[in-house]
């Protein structure tokens, strides 16, 4: 459509203004009392020999009862993950005196001390540990780097909203290494490094890296919100990345703001571990992302399945920090989040990670199509949809408190607001270019929604309705509503739907998927959920997942087996591969030998479709509307300058 036709579509929408309101406050903010004055953090962070972190603060306190929260529900972790087991020490003194203190019986984040007349702060101390191993949590600290999440490392009083708490934060680092963050600097004196104050709000929302080999790339450094790539590595040489791979990240820049236009920040710094040794993350901030790779990423030599992993950080800016589900944005760190709408949170931002990734060649056409093909063939077989929807797997964090693996989690269900988020986004893409004739789609909604006026930086919220509105703003005479909800709510599948939309279709063939065979090798397994439902570990043959209500879930098999052998002969892949082939062409079942414990069994499977991977074909005679989303975009393509209107709040 062009520009003006689309503008005035848009400008003759009926939809309230952008308002910039904060969701209620609880109980206790609701209550709040003037900010006695500005907290002083001091944290070393030096001893990464026993990565352990020693805290110091010194809060501004009246006499009376006082009691101190350690966060507990951390934006993005959608779940109260604040590692409170992870702290000792804590002692907190008025003077020269020591104060007695005791947690809540209730809240064990909770800390009590009535504060004695006449005294104006409180020193509390206290020592982190970041975990030595990975049966204890995250690796954040090695020999070469470290990441410093502030709140693992503060205390605050209870009363006040988390951008009302005055905070002024130093950090002691090892001596020589360099560091990288959203907070402004004020002063560095040796190892040790000040920041301007900020408020508790800012400084959760800027996490810092640091690290013996360490490097910065400007992306985007003409911009007035210039955009960074701050790199550390486990050896210098891993970075020095190569031109591909910068030019990749730089499109990947350019693609987004194509899509959603004014950046909502000052500045971004895309915060990057590239390490074998240093815990794989993504969390995202307002103005930065922490980022875990393995150490060949920017050689362009690691899993391309995870390569969509900054733009799905980077995508957050717009989707879930400037503009956020109004249940997500409490008033601290000890208010509980609600996740009912992390389809669209997550899931669309996961949609956008996607469809950028192509467009910037993180990812070639190929692959990208290749991760589509598995991912749908993965939504299709699982079993678990047909008892959990989509919206209730938001929930899974809460629920997933040991952070434990599933037994069954194609039947139980997980984390799949991310990966069936994609496909829902997916569809709605297809059927707004379907309703349109290819003049409108999400890429429009996107610009209209998450742009702020002006590009002013205000927090913004949104509830499901607004989402619903701005779609039926953008594209009217689809009940959207229905749309989203059948299936968002229902238990029925809808990817093949989905897929034709697009012009695409699923099959199912023994040629190779080229993200299962990466995703085979970046786990160190043998991947046939798509023929009898196992994935096997290469090291020894254990099962590591068994498909509900597959050939090998109906046999008995069940993951942590190990399995022994295939047909008589001693399990590896190509054998179990070389078996099916035969099975498809003698009509015999498989015959496996499996062990659990001490006990031996065997067990036949009568499965005679041989090897099988996904892969998507083209319906002929359809548009091809998937080619047209993964098309990067010229400048010249955009139709319209952004509706505002479209950003409501509730």
């Amino acid at each position: 459509m062009p520009k003006a036709v689309l503008s005035s579509l848009l400008l003759c929408l009926s939809l309230s203004s952008f308002a910039g309101a904060r969701a209620p406050a609880d109980a206790e903010v609701a209550a709040d009392v003037p900010v006695p004055g500005t907290i002083r953090l001091q944290v070393d962070a030096s001893d990464i020999d026993r990565n352990i972190q020693r805290v110091q603060e010194r809060i501004p306190v009246k006499p009376g009862p006082l009691t101190l929260l350690y966060p507990q529900w951390i934006p993005g972790n959608h779940a109260p993950t604040g590692p409170i087991n992870q702290i000792a020490g804590l002692t907190l003194r008025a003077g020269d005196r020591v104060l007695r203190w005791r947690r809540d019986a209730v809240d064990m984040y909770a800390f009590h001390v009535d504060v004695p007349e006449g005294t104006e702060a409180l020193d509390v101390e206290f020592q982190y540990f970041s975990p030595t191993a990975t049966n204890q949590g995250r690796i954040a600290v090695t020999p070469q780097m470290l990441s410093l999440q502030w709140h693992r490392v503060l205390m605050y009083p209870a009363g006040h909203a988390a951008s009302h708490l005055r905070i002024a934060p130093e950090v002691r680092l090892p001596s020589g290494w360099s560091f990288a963050t959203a907070l402004e600097r004020e002063a560095a004196q040796g190892a040790t490094a000040r920041f301007r104050e900020t408020t508790l709000e800012t400084l959760v929302d800027s996490p810092l890296y640091a690290g013996r080999h360490f490097r910065t790339f400007a992306l985007d450094g003409k911009a007035p919100a210039p955009v960074r790539l701050n790199a550390m590595a486990d050896a210098p040489e891993q970075l020095d990345a190569t031109p591909a791979v910068l030019a990749a990240h730089e499109a990947l820049v350019t693609q987004a703001d194509l899509v959603f236009g004014a950046r909502p920040f000052a500045h971004y710094d895309f915060l990057l571990a590239t390490s074998d040794h240093f815990s794989g993350i993504g969390l995202e901030h307002l103005q930065s992302s922490e980022n875990g790779q393995l150490g060949g990423y920017l050689l362009g030599d690691s899993p391309f399945n995870d390569n969509d992993l900054l733009a799905h950080e980077y995508v957050h800016a717009w989707n879930g920090k400037s503009r956020r589900p109004a249940a997500t944005w409490t008033p601290h760190y000890n208010t509980p989040m609600r996740n009912d709408l992390l389809w669209m949170y997550e899931g669309q931002t996961q949609y956008w990670a996607f469809v950028l990734a192509a467009r910037s060649g993180l990812r070639s056409h190929e692959q990208s199509m290749a991760v589509l093909a598995a991912l749908a063939a993965a939504a299709e077989q699982r079993a678990g949809r047909r008892w959990r929807n989509l919206r209730d797997t938001g929930n899974e964090g809460i629920i997933e408190f040991n952070n434990a693996p599933l037994a069954w989690e194609n039947w139980q269900r997980a984390y799949d607001f991310y990966d069936e988020g994609t496909l829902l986004w997916l569809d709605v893409d297809a059927r707004l270019r379907e309703l349109s004739s290819g003049r409108r789609s999400l890429d429009d909604f996107a610009r209209a929604f998450f742009t702020a006026p002006n590009g002013t930086r205000d927090v913004s919220t949104y509830g499901e309705q607004d989402v619903i509105d701005a779609l039926a703003a953008l594209q009217p005479g689809e009940d959207w509503s229905a749309f989203l909800r059948t299936r968002i709510d229902a238990h029925d599948g809808y990817f093949a739907a989905a897929l034709a939309r697009a012009g695409w279709k699923l099959v199912h063939t023994d040629e190779p998927n080229l993200s299962v065979a990466d995703a085979e090798d970046a786990q160190d397994v043998r991947d046939f959920s798509h023929s009898i439902g196992l994935k096997i570990a290469n090291k020894d043959g254990r099962l590591d997942a068994v498909q509900w209500d597959s050939p090998a879930w109906r046999a008995g098999l069940a993951r942590d087996m190990q399995l022994v052998a295939v047909d008589g002969a001693a399990y590896n892949g190509d054998r179990l591969r070389n078996a099916l082939v035969s099975a498809r062409r003698d009509g015999r079942p498989l015959t496996l030998l499996v062990r659990r414990a001490d006990d031996y069994r065997t067990v036949s499977i009568d499965y005679r479709d041989g090897p099988r991977q996904p892969h998507l074909v083209r319906i002929e005679g359809t548009p091809d509307r998937l080619s047209a989303i993964l098309e990067p975009r010229r400048r010249a393509a955009i139709t319209a300058a952004p509706d505002r209107s479209l950003r409501r709040s509730p």
